[in-house]
């Protein structure tokens, strides 16, 4: 069984990853690096964040995440405020125009993968389907989902 595992994953990695470079590639956006893109997310599906919190969800150092704000403040999809709850605490939030970018990135992609599912036929498109909850399961991380749930 550990061999079989072992083969899958062999086989599984590649392709994920293969799958989220064509997706990410062919989709228009600004060039923003993985981790600026994921803290983008987070604060349009999760709202404000401390720079701390963001900086440890990320498994990043703090100043390594003030560069990431700072190049998302530049781009005007982000701002800092202090907290209100401690103003030696900053809060980075999402702008309209981070909404805006996000909703549309989003969309470019889910129509690039749209595409790809239409071109299959019913029996790969529901192989898709029904294998998701499966994949789904492989996305958990403990870490991350009790920072998000700490900070709700």
């Amino acid at each position: 069984m550990t061999s079989a595992i072992t083969d899958l994953a062999h086989r599984l990695r590649p392709l994920v990853f293969r799958l989220y470079h064509q997706v990410r590639r062919q989709t228009p956006q600004l060039t923003l690096t993985l981790t600026q893109g994921s803290v983008l997310s987070e604060l349009v599906n999760g709202g404000p964040r401390r720079m701390s919190a963001l900086a440890e969800f990320e498994r990043v150092k703090l100043p390594s995440m003030t560069d990431v704000v700072s190049r998302l403040e530049r781009l005007g999809l982000a701002t800092r405020t202090p907290d209100p709850a401690d103003r030696r605490a900053v809060l980075v939030d999402v702008t309209d125009e981070g909404r805006r970018f996000y909703a549309e990135m989003v969309a470019a992609r889910e129509e690039f993968l749209r595409e790809r599912l239409i071109a299959m036929d019913d029996a790969d498109r529901a192989a898709i389907e029904a294998a998701l909850p499966a994949l789904a399961k492989l996305l958990v991380d403990t870490k991350k989902e009790e920072l998000i749930s700490d900070e709700r």
